[in-house]
């Protein structure tokens, strides 16, 4: 499988949905809009994968890059590709179908429990009923039309949506390693220094080593999910 990659900011990849990627033996090109990478012309790729970063869908006077990401997400959404979103790509995709952008009441920056909208993913039968989850978003969505809300916490009431059976965006970071999340911590450690009951101290954060595997695990499924071709039958029983 073809799999191209959306990449916000130099200190944040694809962590942990390396190796699955490497395992599967799939084929994976980037866009890298902080070296600013033109974005391919002929949507060739199986499935996209969207990462985060520290702009908001609204920073189009700042962002160059924005607006021709948005058109680049609708055209392979035009195409029927598999499309995840994670964080700020979460909020692309969310933008992109037409859904509310907007900044949050509180930032979540820390380990925080999420709850998984099992009654309504029927196919989605390995998901647990909630997950303690990597979180450093300070902006929300609304869910699109026709989507499925996938998990909420606390805070933040749409933790992601399903669309169909193809597009899946996550406010959240299952896919993060300790590796990735050294990294996030050091390069916006600015904003670990605010005072609020949401935002957890670096020393907590990379602490909690134990909740790593659990959460990759689960990333997995959800590609290995995306990943497989869609029966016409199932695909009709999810519209």
């Amino acid at each position: 499988m073809n799999i191209h990659c959306i990449r916000h900011e130099p200190f944040e990849g694809l962590a942990g949905i390396e190796s699955w990627v490497k395992l599967n033996e799939h084929r994976l090109s980037y866009t890298r809009t902080y070296l600013h990478q033109r974005f391919p012309d002929d949507i060739t790729f199986d499935m996209l994968i969207i990462m985060g970063g520290s702009a908001s869908v609204y920073d189009t006077q700042i962002k160059s890059w924005l607006t021709p990401e948005k058109q680049f997400i609708q055209k392979a959404i035009d195409a029927g590709k598999a499309v995840l979103g994670i964080c700020l790509g979460a909020q692309l995709l969310a933008h992109t179908l037409g859904a509310r952008v907007y900044p949050a009441p509180l930032k979540e920056i820390g380990w925080y429990s999420i709850r998984f909208n099992r009654e309504e993913l029927k196919n989605f039968s390995f998901l647990p009923e909630q997950i303690n989850t990597f979180h450093w978003h300070g902006d929300t969505f609304d869910l699109p039309q026709g989507s499925i809300r996938f998990a909420s916490s606390e805070l933040t009431p749409n933790q992601g949506f399903l669309m169909g059976e193809k597009i899946l965006a996550l406010q959240f970071h299952l896919e993060m390693n300790l590796n990735g999340i050294r990294k996030l911590v050091k390069a916006c450690s600015n904003e670990l220094k605010e005072q609020t009951t949401s935002i957890q101290t670096a020393g907590f954060i990379l602490a909690q080593t134990d909740l790593v595997a659990v959460n990759n695990q689960l990333m997995y499924d959800i590609l290995d999910f995306l990943s497989k071709p869609k029966s016409r039958k199932n695909l009709k029983a999810s519209q």
